[in-house]
């Protein structure tokens, strides 16, 4: 099945996630909105699955977004339906620039 522009309906909310310290040595972290758009979640077979037990890509989900120029990173997290993600891998489509995935992984 080829993926299309109508198969995303799914909003997610990318943010870039900033560390500060200030005079007292205290830590703050600051989540700002980086990047807003529709996805679509690529549901995993069940042979993926089982091939995935063990590694870094076990318990992750793939979300499919239109190519983009932003640079999204691997430092930033990704909310989806009110929960957060942590980026493990961005998979841009260089070639032919119509969809990106992201791969990434239930935080908590």
């Amino acid at each position: 099945m080829s993926m299309t522009i109508g198969m995303m309906n799914n909003r997610i909310n990318i943010y870039s996630i900033k560390t500060t310290t200030d005079e007292y040595g205290d830590t703050e972290t600051t989540k700002t909105l980086f990047h807003s758009c529709w996805c679509y979640v690529r549901n995993q077979t069940m042979k993926d699955i089982q091939a995935s037990i063990g590694t870094l890509l076990e318990s992750t989900t793939n979300l499919v977004i239109r190519h983009t120029s932003k640079q999204i990173t691997n430092d930033m997290t990704v909310e989806l339906n009110g929960v957060n993600y942590k980026i493990i891998s961005i998979e841009s489509d260089i070639q032919r620039k119509q969809f990106d995935t992201i791969i990434v992984k239930r935080v908590g």
